[in-house]
């Protein structure tokens, strides 16, 4: 049996999401965050990541239903 990964993509892509809100509104009012850009950077390789572990989700779920 193959792991369903839609709901771990899911969570990491809204939780990043979240994060990025939070640093970015933190940014505005001007409170200084260590690292910010950087952060910024991993946040959006971890949105990468996990719309790839929707996609392939996606891709197993239509290739087991075409096979029945």
């Amino acid at each position: 049996m193959k792991s369903d990964t839609t709901f771990l993509g899911t969570v990491l892509i809204s939780l990043c999401i979240i994060a990025g809100g939070i640093i970015i509104g933190a940014e505005i009012f001007d409170i200084g965050i260590p690292f910010a850009p950087y952060v910024m950077v991993v946040l959006a390789v971890l949105v990468v990541i996990g719309a790839a572990a929707l996609l392939l989700s996606c891709r197993r779920l239509e290739s087991g239903t075409a096979q029945k």
